[in-house]
């Protein structure tokens, strides 16, 4: 029977019931009396019978899919952002753990303080790299993976420096510049001659961040964006002819790309978030970055990167979304076109902790590299 139809039927025996007990105690006759509060108990019995009945009948209401929660347990994205190809979901996908192969060098606070160690990319085979006294961090690979670029405050607790070493760690020495002050953000160019990085040198009393390349040997050291306000983390487009970047020059921080030699610096974004880390993708299609433009939380995006039909144009409205909003995903690197490697604390708990990930390019599927509660391994970076 319809559960709706119980419940009408439920509702008439009560009312009727209601009607006898109230009969029995207003009635004049002691024999009737004692007839319609019999009759109001029970019509009232089974007035609750049938209230049970119709409960038993509802339909259960289904448990959410992992899918489905993450999805609600989002907050709104931007209107102006279409989303992702694919939920990420809360738990860990039922897929194979993709064949990545090469290794991934990151930094990490598992053992106390900020260290450099490598992993096979199914988080296999780990290996420390640095024990100094202070901070070693940032590491990237050089393109035919024999040396490690990273920035250490080993010498001077109040200005991290470029150090280079070789991929097993050894030979560990001071990349030497003219620069005395924080050397942060390092990122080789695709051939190998120079090495990106940001410092804050004083201009006008002021200190200020503006990018830099310099030879590894420590030569040819140049000032790339000397411009006013703060600009940082960049990265080389995959032919090595120009460079993405961040800056502050027009107040938040947007992305900004250049010539190889700093000329012809040019906007991309104009939404009024804070941007950063900035990664060319290896096909030179698209740019990865991390931003908050979806809330409290940064979240990872891609953006069309700059050619020569959209050259000049602020290219704003080709953001796209990967990961869904709720945790931070950031620190991105591209393993190849279909793969990034991140850091996020998607699986923090009690204690907030940031791991290593594998991210399918389009945002449908990610893997979980790392497992170290309450540590940070982030700045990952992969060589083959």
């Amino acid at each position: 029977m319809n559960q709706f139809v119980v419940y009408a039927i439920a509702a008439v025996l009560f009312v009727l019931g209601l009607a006898a007990i109230g009969g029995a105690a207003f009635g004049v006759q002691r024999n009737r009396r004692i007839a319609l509060a019999v009759a109001g108990v029970v019509l009232w019995v089974a007035t609750l019978a049938l209230y049970s009945r119709a409960a038993s009948l509802a339909p259960a209401q289904a448990e959410p899919t992992p899918q489905a929660a993450a999805t609600t347990a989002a907050p709104a994205a931007s209107p102006a952002l279409p989303q992702p190809t694919a939920a990420l979901t809360a738990t860990l996908p039922a897929a194979p753990f993709p064949s990545i192969g090469g290794r991934v060098v990151f930094h990490s606070d598992r053992d106390g303080e900020i260290d450099i160690y490598t992993m096979n990319a199914d988080g296999s085979d780990v290996q420390r790299l640095t024990d100094a006294a202070g901070r070693d961090f940032e590491p990237a690979w050089s393109p035919d993976g024999s040396t490690i670029v990273f920035s250490s405050d080993r010498d001077d607790p109040d200005n991290a420096v470029l150090y280079l070493m070789n991929a097993d760690g050894s030979d560990q020495r001071r990349l030497a510049s003219s620069l005395v002050d924080d050397q942060v953000g390092a990122r080789w160019s695709p051939d190998g001659q120079w090495i990106l990085f940001h410092s804050n040198p004083q201009v006008e009393g002021m200190p200020a961040f503006d990018v830099f390349k310099i030879r590894p040997d420590g030569s040819d050291l140049v000032n790339l964006t000397n411009t006013p306000g703060n600009n940082f983390m960049a990265d080389w487009s995959p032919d090595g002819q120009r460079i993405v970047f961040v800056s502050q020059r027009d107040g938040n921080r947007e992305l900004y790309v250049m010539n190889a030699d700093g000329s012809n610096q040019t906007r991309l974004t104009d939404g009024g978030f804070e941007n950063s880390l900035p990664r060319w993708s290896p096909n030179g299609q698209q740019i990865v970055f991390e931003s908050n433009r979806t809330g409290s939380t940064y979240g990872l995006f891609v953006i069309d990167a700059p050619n020569e039909e959209n050259a000049g144009a602020s290219l704003e409205s080709t953001v796209r979304m990967l990961t869904f909003p709720g945790f931070n995903y950031s620190t991105p690197d591209w393993v190849n076109d279909e793969w990034l490697v991140i850091s996020s604390d998607r699986d923090s708990t009690n204690l907030v902790n940031y791991e290593i990930y594998l991210l399918k390019a389009d945002g449908s599927e990610i893997f979980r590299v790392t497992e170290n509660v309450g540590v940070m391994d982030r700045f990952p970076s992969w060589t083959p």
